[in-house]
Formats: structure tokens, C-alpha cells, sequence
């Protein structure tokens, strides 16, 4: 007697099975990927700005062009108080001899246009190890910053509404994430205990992962349309370099796009497969 092919049923399963895990690998790459936005320095503005201020700036690109370095001569230096020494033995403890206290003069300021790239969590130095280990002591971050650590963001208030939008992105991306963790328990248990309501469930949970992960696509493409803020970073610039900073979405956005729209495909076919499993019962054995 001639074997009989695969159940529909058990097709449409596995179509089910790996639609959603495309979609929870999609979704949750974008999220944990540090690719959302990219922050660069406009070459012919930074070049503009050199050109103004004649011979007080000069700028030297680095690598190619990748890291811009101005030094800046000053009108009035600035007097910085060093301490070279400390009292002798004999004398009191905590008292600093008088010859041990020097004055210099600061007459030049150098900053360093380096490109970065951040992502829901953190913002990280666009620049490879050797390129930040050569910068090290010249330009003061290194590494990845993650958004929570208190010191990673100033309190201005001029930047209070990236932080909201920053707030908020990490908090639906935290929402998601637990969304798909808990809708994949919820989809294993239906499916081997053939539980009709916990694979309905599952539909649902991932309608409202993409519903999340819309909301949080949403605010990293618009948290900078209005304010060009960026925290700690303004920090290293003056204001009038930082007027030649670009920003620009990254890879991980659309990638987190192509999340969105294979978690709607996968909670359609969680929907449909309860349905289906409503008039056909599908055997696992």
C-alpha cells in the first residue's frame, strides 16, 4: 500500500514553527544590535566652520577622514591650577608648601569629531580598538555607553527629550522582548498538550510583541526630529560643531521593520493554525 504523504496540518505547523522563529530571531537581533542610529561630523560643514575663524582653528582628518581633530587656539588662556608636590614629613599634615603650587596657561583646546553609533541600550564609539587605544587619553569616551547608567546622560534640560524618547523606546523594547520569551512557552505547551486557548493566545501575545515593536521603531525614527541633543557627547564638542553632526538610521532599524511585519505574518498563522486545529486535530506521534 502506497505511504501517504505529510498531513496538511502537520504542514502548515511546520510553516507556523518557522515563520515564528524568523520572526523571534528577526525581532530580538534588531533589539540587542547597537545599529539604530549612526552619528557622524558633515565634512564640508566642519570644514566651513574651520574656514570662518581663520587661523584659530585648525583641523587635521584622521584615518581618512574618519575622525576630525581642531585645535583651537584661545583669545584669553586659561589659567589652571596644578599641584606638584606635597609638605614635608615635618610639617602639618594636609599643608602644601608654597613653591609646590604652579600656574600654567592653557593657550590651545583640542576636540576630536569621532563617529559613534547607538542602538535602544547604549551608544558606542564608532572607531576599532586600535583606533580607540591610539585616541586614548586625547578623547575621553571609549567603548559602549549603556542609556541606564546615571552618568551616561546629563540632567540639562535641553536634552530632556531624547531621554523621554530613549525612556520610553527601552521600555516597549523590554515589553517585547518578554512578550516573545513568554509567547514561545504559551505556543510549545498548546501545541504538545493540543491546547486550542494557548495557541490562540500565542496569536495574540505576538500581535501585541509587533504592536510593541512598532511603538519602539516608531520613537527611534523620530526622537531626533526635533532635537539634535545628544547627552554625554555635547559634552565633547563645542556648540558649533555640533551643528555639523549628521544623523542617520542604521541597519538595525530596518531590520527591526522586517521583525515587525514576520511577527504579524506568524501571529496570522498562530490564529488560522487554532482554527485549523479547532476541525482537524493534528497528531504529533
Amino acid at each position: 500500500m502506497a505511504s501517504q504523504g505529510a498531513h496538511p496540518a502537520c504542514l502548515f505547523l511546520a510553516l507556523t514553527l518557522l515563520m515564528t522563529g524568523a520572526a523571534t530571531a528577526i525581532l530580538c537581533t534588531a533589539i540587542l544590535t547597537n545599529y539604530w542610529e549612526l552619528i557622524t561630523f558633515d565634512r564640508e560643514a566642519v570644514e566651513a566652520i574651520t574656514a570662518r575663524h581663520n587661523n584659530t582653528h585648525t583641523l587635521t582628518w584622521l584615518w581618512e577622514g574618519k575622525v576630525g581633530k581642531v585645535v583651537i587656539q584661545l583669545d584669553k588662556p586659561l589659567k589652571v591650577r596644578r599641584q606638584v608636590g606635597v609638605a614635608p614629613l615635618g610639617e602639618a599634615r594636609g599643608v602644601i608648601a608654597n613653591n609646590n603650587l604652579r600656574f600654567r596657561r592653557q593657550t590651545s583646546r583640542v576636540i576630536y569629531l569621532v563617529p559613534h553609533h547607538g542602538g535602544i541600550w547604549t551608544l558606542c564609539v564608532g572607531l576599532s580598538e586600535l583606533e580607540q587605544e591610539k585616541l586614548r587619553g586625547k578623547f575621553r569616551l571609549s567603548g559602549c555607553i549603556n542609556y541606564l547608567s546615571p552618568h551616561s546622560m546629563g540632567s540639562s534640560d535641553k536634552n530632556d527629550w531624547v531621554q523621554r524618547m530613549q525612556n520610553l523606546s527601552i521600555s516597549c523594547a523590554l515589553v517585547c522582548c518578554i512578550l516573545l520569551g513568554a509567547s514561545a512557552v504559551v505556543g510549545i505547551f498548546g501545541i504538545i498538550q493540543r491546547q486550542i486557548s494557548a495557541v490562540l493566545i500565542t496569536g495574540v501575545m505576538y500581535i501585541l510583541a509587533s504592536t510593541f515593536g512598532l511603538f519602539c521603531l516608531t520613537i527611534m525614527h523620530f526622537k531626533r526630529r526635533t532635537k539634535k541633543d545628544c547627552g554625554v557627547l555635547d559634552s565633547q564638542v563645542t556648540p558649533e560643531y555640533s551643528s555639523a553632526r549628521v544623523f542617520e538610521t542604521g541597519w538595525s532599524l530596518d531590520l527591526g521593520w522586517g521583525g515587525v511585519v514576520t511577527c504579524l505574518a506568524a501571529a496570522l498563522l498562530w490564529l488560522l493554525l487554532a482554527r485549523i486545529m479547532r476541525y482537524n486535530p493534528i497528531s504529533l506521534s
